[in-house]
């Protein structure tokens, strides 16, 4: 392969991880969803979640009724063959819970960052393009508040919360 055709790889890829976040921030979940693979494992905030439609379920209930907006930066893909590809980033999360800022007279109120997060992503390209197929996302920082949605969902859901 040479540098040309892995900085097309490189490009696609963070295109994926900038649409992901872009869809979340605007409750597109389905097409966030759908820029996974079938069989996805996703790790956030010690909540487990495997396949496509379990990953629709708890970004719904974990953000639908909050306002969240993800800043994503130093973004660095590894292309390891033609087929697959690595990333490490980094986001801030910005979230208020249980308020839309669509059905506000103006801007939320503003504290900061909820969190920093670092992030590992495993992609690959499959018939419908590049794909994300593993997440994993650890925090490095956090206000200090209590339970984010998706956590509280989970827990309800019987899932299997571990240390953030």
């Amino acid at each position: 392969m040479d540098r040309k055709q892995e900085r097309t790889i490189e490009w696609e890829c963070q295109k994926v991880l900038r649409l992901y976040y872009q869809h979340v921030d605007q409750r597109e979940y389905e097409k966030a969803a759908n820029l996974f693979t079938p069989d996805i494992e996703w790790q956030a905030l010690g909540v487990q979640l495997n396949g496509r439609e379990e990953l629709l379920k708890g970004l719904v209930a974990g953000l639908a009724e909050g306002t969240i907006a993800h800043v994503i930066t130093n973004t660095v893909v590894d292309v390891i063959d033609e087929t697959h590809a690595v990333s490490k980033s980094y986001n801030s999360d910005y979230y208020v819970p249980g308020a839309r800022v669509e059905d506000g007279d103006g801007p939320l109120p503003f504290e900061g960052p909820h969190r920093l997060e670092d992030n590992y992503t495993e992609l690959v390209l499959t018939d419908e393009g590049w794909l994300i197929s593993k997440r994993d996302v650890k925090v490095i920082f956090r206000r200090s508040s209590g339970p984010v949605a998706l956590e509280s969902w989970a827990k309800e859901e019987g899932k299997e919360v571990s240390a953030k």
